[in-house]
């Protein structure tokens, strides 16, 4: 069924392509992170892109994230600027700016210059305090062209850079790819197209199922204790039911969301020639349907399967379009994620490799904040004060400027949270400052890459593995294996195939890429050279 939204036959028309002819080095670079995809999920079978790429590309087996917070904009962050987290600036999808003290998105802006079209925030990527390959590619040829496009926001603006021609993400609460004044004034035409003006009549939406209908799970039952009842838990799935609102999001959490991603990136190779001009140019594709599915039913999931052959088939279908686009010698794939997930506990349970001590494996984060603002009540904030503004729960981000001007000490605040995390039966450790710098483990140096002056908390909170704070579906963050181990895949002009048992990590591709395209790196990169030939 979704054969036929591969091509979007009514926007072929649009963009005439540009015959492909040899050259001597390559034209485009693609860059396809494919979000919260663990490396294990992955085999040489796959009949499309995948495949293609694992038997035809060379894929660096161990490959793992350098950090311990493996969340998606910190994960997109190291891929393309070649550094840690800790020096792109990037701690996590929010964070706690320390002077405002208030609640920041990793690519939020208070200029409203940044306007998004069609809505009333802000975006750029003015949080990201390095540049990208993107950037490093403009400056060293200023006919190079750079584009990102993705199903999030986040992963497409921090993907794309700070000097990218075009960044396109499909917005949920529009139901239709948009982009910022940050880098234009208006969308391209083929973008207005795309959505269509009745995006429910004449856009890429109108071409979608009512019901996304998939095959049972190669590995456990369709519906199975543990996953989100939110859409349904078994096929049948809804796409197109109901208003706009709903339905965008019902795409948004569906592998919909990518088939839409990967029929822009193609329209964007052809209205921009994008490998086909002479110059190198870049794209970057974010596909995010793997993490919105993971989230609602796991990584083994009937659901997540689907998702995954869904990427295979329509990677496939794409590679195939650069092959008569650009040329099958002319452009270079590197593919990698963001960050890995667990398994829920149920299906840990049911195969006896449950490793967190509470019996179910979940835990209530809301019970977690009542017994800290409590705790903080009693002993800081009581009679009148506001436990709630001397401690922001989400990141133990303690106010100091509050804290003193009530006589409290911040330390003993902190302290007294750290020894109540660490009282609780799923919490392995609650990490300070002075612990992830002054402890030499291997989990701390992740903890310190993850670590950015000014937008972290003062606590890290380690859960025990496998133990989750939500109620249904999976999550990750973790320092733990499964978070942190990922696939790593560079195919194309002049790369032999094969697999590398040397530690890798996605810090690398982007020092990796510009040592192949002979473009010069900052030298602050933290990334390592791969070898790729």
């Amino acid at each position: 069924m979704k054969e036929k939204f591969l091509i979007l036959i009514a926007f072929i028309l649009v963009c005439q392509p540009v015959i492909a002819q040899p050259m001597d080095k390559p034209t485009l670079v693609v860059v396809i992170a494919v979000d919260q995809l663990r490396r294990d999920r992955l085999h040489d079978d796959f009949p499309g892109g995948l495949g293609r790429l694992i038997r035809h590309g060379k894929v660096f087996a161990a490959a793992r994230t350098n950090h311990a917070n493996t969340s998606t904009c910190p994960g997109h962050a190291v891929m393309l600027t070649g550094v840690n987290p800790a020096k792109a600036g990037i701690p996590g999808n929010r964070y706690i700016d320390r002077q405002s003290w208030e609640s920041r998105y990793c690519v939020d802006d208070d200029d409203t210059a940044n306007r998004v079209f069609g809505a009333e925030s802000n975006r750029s990527p003015k949080n990201l305090l390095v540049t990208t390959l993107g950037d490093w590619l403009k400056a060293a040829n200023k006919n190079s062209r750079v584009f990102a496009v993705g199903g999030k926001d986040r992963s497409a603006i921090i993907l794309g850079g700070h000097d990218a021609d075009g960044v396109y993400w499909f917005d949920s609460s529009q139901g239709l790819f948009t982009s910022s004044r940050y880098y234009l004034d208006q969308l391209p035409g083929y973008i207005r197209d795309f959505n269509g003006s009745e995006p429910l009549q004449d856009g890429f939406l109108s071409r979608l199922p009512e019901y996304w209908e998939h095959a049972p799970g190669n590995l456990r039952e369709d519906d199975f204790s543990g996953e989100s009842d939110e859409f349904g838990r078994t096929s049948g799935h809804p796409i197109r039911r109901g208003a706009l609102q709903e339905i965008a999001d019902q795409v948004y959490h569906s592998p919909f969301v990518d088939t839409a991603s990967l029929d822009l990136a193609r329209l964007v190779v052809e209205c921009e020639s994008l490998g086909q001009r002479g110059s190198i140019d870049l794209l970057a594709v974010a596909l995010s349907a793997s993490d919105s599915i993971g989230h609602l039913y796991g990584p083994f999931s009937a659901e997540s399967d689907d998702a995954l052959k869904n990427v295979d088939l329509m990677l496939g279908k794409f590679l195939a379009f650069l092959d008569e686009a650009v040329g099958k010698g002319n452009y270079v794939v590197a593919l990698s994620s963001d960050h890995g997930v667990a398994e829920i506990p149920e299906w840990s349970i049911e195969n006896d490799r449950l490793q967190c001590p509470v019996a179910s494996g979940r835990a209530s984060q809301y019970i977690l904040g009542a017994k800290m603002y409590w705790y903080l009540y009693r002993n800081f904030t009581f009679p009148f004060g506001n436990p709630a503004s001397l401690v922001k729960n989400s990141a133990y981000s303690v106010n100091s400027s509050y804290a003193r001007e009530r006589g409290i000490e911040p330390n003993d605040v902190i302290v007294g949270i750290k020894v109540l995390l660490e009282d609780q039966l799923y919490v392995k450790r609650a990490w300070t400052l002075k612990d992830v710098m002054g402890d030499d483990s291997e989990v701390a140096r992740l903890y310190r890459n993850s670590y950015v002056e000014g937008k972290g908390g003062d606590l890290f909170l380690q859960l025990e593995p496998s133990c989750f704070l939500t109620r249904k579906g999976a999550s990750h963050g973790t320092p733990y294996d499964f978070d942190r181990d990922i696939p790593l895949i560079f195919y194309g002009k002049a790369i032999p195939p094969g697999v590398s048992g040397e530690m890798a990590h996605s810090v690398d591709i982007a020092t990796t890429l510009a040592d192949f395209l002979g473009i010069p790196a900052p030298a602050h990169v933290d990334g390592r050279l791969l070898m790729l030939r």
